[in-house]
C-alpha cells in the first residue's frame, strides 16, 4: 500500500472510531488529560436585535449610543457569557477545558474543539419583563483533533434558548441573570452537556480520573 493510500487509510479509521459511541480505540495516545477547546462564536452582520426602547441619551440634545457599537457591545457579551459558561460546566465534570478567540485551533494534542455561530441574539423588550421575549439561538460545532490524523468533524446541532432543557436552564441561569443573560447561559449550558456526552462516548481522559 502507498504512503498516501495508508494515511487515507487511517484518517478514515479516525473518522469511524470517533462516530461510533464506544471506546475509541486504536487512536494515538493523548497527554494525561484531553483537552477541550472552546473557541470564541462568531457573530455575523446582522444576528443582533437591539431592544428598541433602549440606547437613548439621558442627555436632552446629544445622541445615543450608535445601533452599531450597542450591537457589536451585545454580541461580545453574549459570546463571553457563552463560552464562559460551556468551560466552567465541563471544568466542573473534570475536564481540561480551555477558551480561545483563535476560531481554528490546533493544539497539537487529541482534543474536542467547540465552535459556533450565532444565528440570532434578540434582547427582546427589557422594559417588559413579562413579554421580553429575548432569545439566543446558534450553530454549534465539535471537532476531533488526533495527533498524526488531523481535524475531523464530530457533530453539528443546534441551539435555541426558548427550547432549551430544564435542567440546562437550572444550572446556568441563576437569578440575577436575566434577558440574554439568562439565554446565553441556557444555550451555554445546554452545548455543554452536548461536548461532555461526547467526550464521555469516546473515552476523552478528564484532569480528574
Amino acid at each position: 500500500m502507498s504512503g498516501v493510500a495508508r494515511g487515507v487509510a487511517k484518517f478514515v479509521m479516525a473518522l469511524t472510531l470517533l462516530a461510533l459511541a464506544g471506546c475509541v480505540e486504536g487512536v494515538v495516545p493523548g497527554p494525561p488529560s484531553d483537552f477541550i477547546v472552546i473557541s470564541d462564536f462568531t457573530v455575523p452582520e446582522g444576528a443582533v436585535r437591539l431592544d428598541p426602547s433602549f440606547g437613548f441619551s439621558l442627555y436632552r440634545g446629544s445622541p445615543g449610543v450608535p445601533t452599531a457599537q450597542r450591537a457589536a457591545s451585545i454580541g461580545r457579551a453574549v459570546g463571553f457569557l457563552v463560552t464562559d459558561t460551556i468551560q466552567q460546566q465541563l471544568r466542573a465534570l473534570g475536564y481540561d477545558a480551555q477558551s480561545t478567540l483563535d476560531p481554528a485551533p490546533h493544539t497539537g494534542h487529541r482534543a474536542l474543539l467547540v465552535s459556533g455561530t450565532f444565528r440570532e441574539i434578540d434582547e427582546g423588550e427589557r422594559r417588559h419583563p413579562n413579554e421580553a421575549r429575548s432569545a439566543v439561538v446558534a450553530d454549534v460545532q465539535i471537532k476531533a483533533e488526533v495527533p498524526g490524523v488531523g481535524i475531523s468533524a464530530v457533530q453539528s446541532f443546534s441551539v435555541d434558548s426558548r427550547s432549551a432543557p430544564p435542567a440546562a436552564t437550572a444550572s446556568a441561569a441563576t437569578s440575577r441573570e436575566t434577558g440574554v443573560d439568562a439565554d446565553a447561559a441556557r444555550i451555554g449550558a445546554q452545548i455543554a452537556a452536548v461536548v461532555a456526552d461526547v467526550a464521555r462516548r469516546n473515552n476523552w481522559i478528564p484532569m480528574r480520573h
